[in-house]
C-alpha cells in the first residue's frame, strides 16, 4: 500500500503555477492598462499644443523639474484642425519618461481623432503601446523614438525583458467620464510571454479595468510552457484585487516536475501588493487541480498565500475535497473535509495536513501492465504528510502521521497465474506514523509505528488469519514484486508491546465439518519475523485453543502451521472430555507443540523432570510426549542408558479378599510405578512400562523388566442406574485420563515381589485388583518361588497369594502327553501357624 502515490498527487492542490498566473495577470492586465490610462488622460493637452492648422512633420518635447529633464515627447507626421473643432493626427507617437528618465512609455498609431468639445479621443486603426522601455540617452534618440524608432537600437541591441508591448484597435477615451475602452482584440507581450483578450474598458475614477472575454496568457514557467485562460478578468487597482472568471492554468512540457499540471476555478480573486505582485489567491466554485500523471483534486474553495516572489507559501482547500487518479500502473482516490499545505522558499511542498474523515485508496502494480493490482487503504480523522523534493524538483513523500482511529490496510496478490490469492496486513492505532524510502524511483513504505490501542491483522497465502492488539506497534515492510507479478509491500518484521492479545484462525480443511480451532494468546511482547513467518511471544505468555491452554515465559509460534515451541516455566492444561471433567495438567521447562496433530513434547530441566497429572494420577519423566487427540502419552529419559527415570502414580482402591476383609479395605490407595519408559493409551486404558519396572503400594513392592497396568473403563459423569434416580456407584479412583482405578497388572521378566515377611520370584506376575490376588508363574527351568521367613520356601508351576494374607496356593499341572487330554492339577495350601 503505497500511500506516497496518493500524497504526491495531492501536492497539486498548491500548484506552483499559481505564481505565474498571478504575476502575468498583475503585470499585463494591471500595470499595462494603468500606464495606458496615463497616456490617454494626458493626450488631449499634449495634442493641443501649437496645433491649430494642418502641419506636416512636427516633434515637440517638454522639459521640466529642477533639473530640466525631458518629461515627454510628441511626434506626428501630420496634424489637421477641422472646422468643427476636431483634430486628426497621422502617424502619432507619444513618449512619457520616468522620474529618473531611464525608462520610457510610448503609445503610437497611424491615426488619432480628437474631439476637443466632447473631450473624446478615438484611435482609428491599430494602436501600439510600449511600457517600461529603456529611454534613449540623447535628444536625437528621444525624437527618433517618438517618431517610431526602435528603443532597443539606442541600447546597442541589448534586449530588455521588462519591456511590455501592447497592441489593439478601436481604442476610445472619454475624458469627461475617465473611461477608456475597446471592443477589439488586445495583444500584449513581454519577455517571451504573450497575452490576448477581446474587449476592454478602464475607469480612471474607480481604478477598475475589465477584460471582457477570451483572456489568454502564454509563456514559460521555470522553463516550461504555461497557459492561463479566463472568460473575464477584472483588475481593481485601488482595492489591489484581480478577479478572474472561469480561470484555468495549464503547465505543459516535457518530463520535468509539474508538467501537465492544471488549476481551474469558476472564480478566482488575487490580492496584490503595492508593487503589483501577488500576495494571496482565493478560488471558489469547482476548484480543480490536476497533475501530469492523471491525478485530479476537486474542492469547493481554495486559498493560497504567496511569498514576495509570488511562490506558494501556504494553502488551504476546504468544503470537502476529492482526489482521483487513473494511470496504467496506478489508480487512486481520496477524500477529506479540508487540506492545509505549507511550502519552502522555492515554492516546493513541504507539509500537508488533511482533516475530517480522511480516506485514501490506491491500487498499484509492477511495470508490467498485465500484472495484478496491490491495494492500500488509509483512513483517519487527521493525516499529516512531510515531503522532500527529488533532483527534478518533484515533491516526494517522506513521512506520514495519522491519528483519530487511524487504519492502514495493505493487500498484495500472491501465487501462480490461475491460482492467485491475496495476502493482507491491517494496521490500526490511536496514532500511526510511517516513513517512506525510494525504491526503483518510487517512494515505498518502509516502517510504520503505532501508539495507543494498536491492532495488527494478517492473512497469509494459505488463508490463516492472525490478529494482535497492544499498546505499541512497529512494523517494517519489504517492498517486493509478488509471485503473481504485482507490486507487494510485505511485512518483514513487526514488534508489538504492552498487554498484547492475539488470535490465530487456521483455514477450514476440505471435508471437515467442524469450524477450525482458533488459537488465542496474551503476552507482554510479540515479535514477528516475516522471513520465517514465526511469532515470538515473551512475558507471561498464555496460549489457548478450544481444548488446551499453555503458559510460558517465551513461546515461538509458526504462523503457517500453528505449531509452537515454549521455553521457561511451561505449564499446559488439556480438557480431554467434557467441561465437568478435570483437565490434564503438565509442568515442564520446555515444550514443542504440533498444532494439527495435537501432539506435544515436554522436556524437563537439569534437575526438574516433566510432571503430568490429572486428579491424583501423575507421571514424572525427563521427556513426556502427549497426544491430545488420541489421548496417549509416552514418557522416557533423554538417553539410552537412563535408569528408571519415569515415575508414575496411579490411584486404586483396596478390595476385600474373598472370605477375609483386611483393615483399610475399600479405601483409595496409591500405586507408584518407576520405569525407564511408559506408553499409555486412554483408548485401551493400558499403561505399558518397560526398560525395568518397579511397582510399589501398601501391599509391597514388585520389580520386573516390563509391566502393563490395565485401568478400569472410565464412567461418564452423572451416569446412574437405568430407570432409577440413584447415583452411579463410585469408581475405584478418578475416571479421567489415567484414572478409573487399577483393574490388573501384568509384569514380566525376572519378577520379584517383596512383602512383609516374604518374597516371591518368577518370570510373570499378574495382579488382580478386584480380589487382591497375585499369580506368579515361571518357566520349567526357573519355576516361581515364594520364600516365607517363618514357613520356608514354596515352589510350583503357579503360586497364588493375596496381599496381606499369609496363605499361598500352589498349583502343579502335569500333561498326559496326549494332545487334547486334560491336565492334572494339584493344589497345596500352606498356612502359617497361629
Amino acid at each position: 500500500m503505497r500511500i506516497s502515490m496518493s500524497v504526491e498527487r495531492l501536492r497539486v492542490w498548491l500548484l506552483v503555477g499559481a505564481a505565474l498566473l498571478v504575476a502575468v495577470i498583475a503585470a499585463f492586465l494591471g500595470y499595462a492598462h494603468y500606464r495606458t490610462h496615463r497616456f490617454l488622460t494626458e493626450l488631449p493637452a499634449r495634442l493641443g499644443i501649437d496645433v491649430t492648422r494642418e502641419t506636416n512633420g512636427f516633434t515637440y518635447s517638454h522639459s521640466g523639474g529642477p533639473h530640466g529633464k525631458t518629461l515627454y515627447t510628441i511626434h506626428a507626421a501630420k496634424a489637421i484642425q477641422h472646422k468643427d473643432g476636431k483634430y486628426t493626427l497621422h502617424d502619432v507617437g507619444i513618449v512619457v519618461y520616468g522620474n529618473d528618465s531611464n525608462r520610457a512609455d510610448r503609445i503610437y498609431g497611424s491615426e488619432f481623432e480628437y474631439d476637443l468639445k466632447n473631450q473624446v479621443i478615438r484611435a482609428v486603426g491599430e494602436v501600439r503601446i510600449d511600457l517600461q522601455a529603456p529611454a534613449p540617452a540623447s535628444a536625437q534618440g528621444k525624437r527618433a523614438y517618438a517618431a517610431g524608432g526602435d528603443p532597443v537600437a539606442t541600447q546597442q541591441g541589448v534586449k530588455d525583458a521588462r519591456v511590455i508591448h501592447v497592441r489593439t484597435s478601436g481604442l476610445v477615451f472619454m475624458q469627461k467620464l475617465g473611461v477608456a475602452a475597446t471592443d477589439q482584440e488586445i495583444e500584449f507581450e513581454s519577455g517571451g510571454i504573450t497575452g490576448h483578450a477581446v474587449g476592454a474598458d478602464y475607469d480612471s475614477d474607480t481604478g477598475v479595468m475589465v477584460l471582457h472575454s477570451a483572456v489568454k496568457v502564454v509563456g514559460l514557467q521555470r522553463g516550461q510552457p504555461a497557459t492561463l485562460t479566463a472568460t473575464r478578468a477584472e483588475l481593481n487597482r485601488r482595492e489591489k484585487q484581480l478577479v478572474l472568471t472561469q480561470a484555468k492554468y495549464v503547465l505543459v512540457g516535457g518530463a520535468k516536475a509539474g508538467a501537465g499540471q492544471t488549476a481551474e476555478a469558476q472564480r478566482m480573486i488575487i490580492h496584490l501588493r503595492e508593487d503589483g505582485s501577488a500576495e494571496r489567491m482565493e478560488a471558489q466554485g469547482a476548484v480543480t487541480l490536476t497533475d501530469g500523471d492523471g491525478g485530479k483534486v476537486v474542492a469547493p474553495r481554495g486559498d493560497v498565500l504567496l511569498n514576495a516572489e509570488s511562490r506558494p507559501q501556504s494553502a488551504v482547500l476546504s468544503g470537502g475535497l476529492r482526489y482521483v487518479a487513473d494511470e496504467p500502473l496506478r489508480q487512486s482516490q481520496g477524500e477529506a473535509a479540508e487540506g492545509n499545505a505549507s511550502f519552502d522558499k522555492a515554492g516546493r511542498l513541504q507539509h500537508l495536513l488533511l482533516t475530517g474523515a480522511v480516506k485514501l485508496h490506491e491500487k498499484v502494480r509492477a511495470s508490467d501492465a498485465s500484472a495484478l493490482w496491490s491495494e492500500r487503504d488509509l483512513g483517519a480523522g487527521r493525516v499529516e504528510l512531510a515531503l522532500i523534493s527529488d533532483k527534478a524538483g518533484k515533491s516526494q513523500l517522506q513521512d506520514a502521521k495519522a491519528n483519530g482511529d487511524a487504519r492502514l490496510k495493505v493487500s498484495s496478490p500472491t501465487g501462480k497465474p490461475g491460482h492467485v490469492t491475496m495476502t493482507s496486513s491491517d494496521l490500526a492505532g490511536d496514532v500511526l506514523t510511517a516513513h517512506f524510502v525510494p525504491v526503483d524511483g518510487v517512494r515505498r513504505i518502509s516502517v510504520v509505528n503505532g501508539a495507543g490501542h494498536t491492532f495488527l491483522r494478517q492473512v497469509n497465502a494459505k488463508g490463516v488469519v492472525t490478529t494482535s492488539s497492544g499498546d505499541g506497534l512497529e512494523v517494517h515492510f519489504k517492498p517486493t514484486v509478488g509471485r503473481a507479478g504485482g507490486a507487494a509491500d510485505e511485512i518483514s518484521s513487526a514488534v508489538q508491546e504492552g498487554n498484547v492479545t492475539m488470535t490465530q484462525t487456521p483455514v477450514k480443511k476440505p471435508g471437515d465439518a467442524n469450524a477450525p480451532q482458533q488459537q488465542k494468546a496474551t503476552a507482554a511482547r510479540a515479535v514477528y519475523d516475516g522471513g520465517t513467518q514465526k511469532l515470538t511471544l515473551t512475558g507471561n505468555v498464555q496460549l489457548a485453543d478450544a481444548g488446551s491452554m499453555l503458559w510460558s515465559d517465551r513461546v515461538v509460534l509458526e504462523q503457517q502451521t500453528g505449531d509452537a515451541e515454549a521455553d521457561g516455566a511451561v505449564k499446559a492444561s488439556y480438557q480431554l472430555s467434557g467441561k465437568e471433567s478435570e483437565p490434564v495438567h503438565v509442568l515442564a521447562a520446555r515444550g514443542v507443540f504440533t498444532h494439527d496433530a495435537g501432539m506435544a513434547m515436554f522436556y524437563g530441566g537439569a534437575d526438574k523432570p516433566v510432571r503430568l497429572w490429572q486428579g491424583s494420577s501423575q507421571v514424572e519423566a525427563p521427556v513426556i510426549q502427549f497426544d491430545q487427540k488420541k489421548k496417549e502419552l509416552v514418557a522416557h529419559g533423554t538417553g539410552s542408558g537412563d535408569a528408571m527415570v519415569v515415575h508414575t502414580v496411579l490411584v486404586s482402591a483396596a478390595n476385600a479378599k474373598a472370605g477375609a476383609a483386611r483393615p483399610g479395605a475399600g479405601k483409595t490407595e496409591v500405586v507408584r510405578v518407576a520405569s525407564r519408559e511408559l506408553t499409555y493409551s486412554d483408548a485401551t486404558r493400558q499403561a505399558e512400562f518397560s526398560g525395568g519396572v518397579q511397582v510399589e503400594s501398601v501391599d509391597g513392592r514388585m520389580r520386573g523388566e516390563d509391566a502393563v497396568v490395565y485401568l478400569q473403563a472410565a464412567q461418564k459423569p452423572g451416569a446412574g442406574n437405568a430407570g432409577t434416580k440413584k447415583a452411579a456407584p463410585a469408581l475405584a479412583g478418578p475416571s479421567g485420563f489415567m484414572g478409573g482405578g487399577i483393574e490388573r497388572i501384568v509384569a514380566t521378566g525376572h519378577i520379584r515381589i517383596d512383602q512383609p515377611g516374604r518374597r516371591a520370584t518368577g518370570e510373570r506376575a499378574v495382579y488382580t485388583a478386584s480380589d487382591g490376588m497375585f499369580v506368579m508363574t515361571g518357566t520349567a527351568a526357573v519355576p516361581p518361588q515364594l520364600v516365607d521367613d517363618l514357613q520356608g520356601t514354596v515352589t510350583g508351576t503357579s503360586l497364588r497369594f493375596h496381599a496381606g494374607d499369609e496363605s499361598v496356593m500352589v498349583s502343579n499341572g502335569v500333561s498326559s502327553g496326549v494332545e487334547g487330554k486334560p491336565r492334572v492339577r494339584t493344589e497345596t495350601r500352606v498356612k502359617k501357624d497361629r
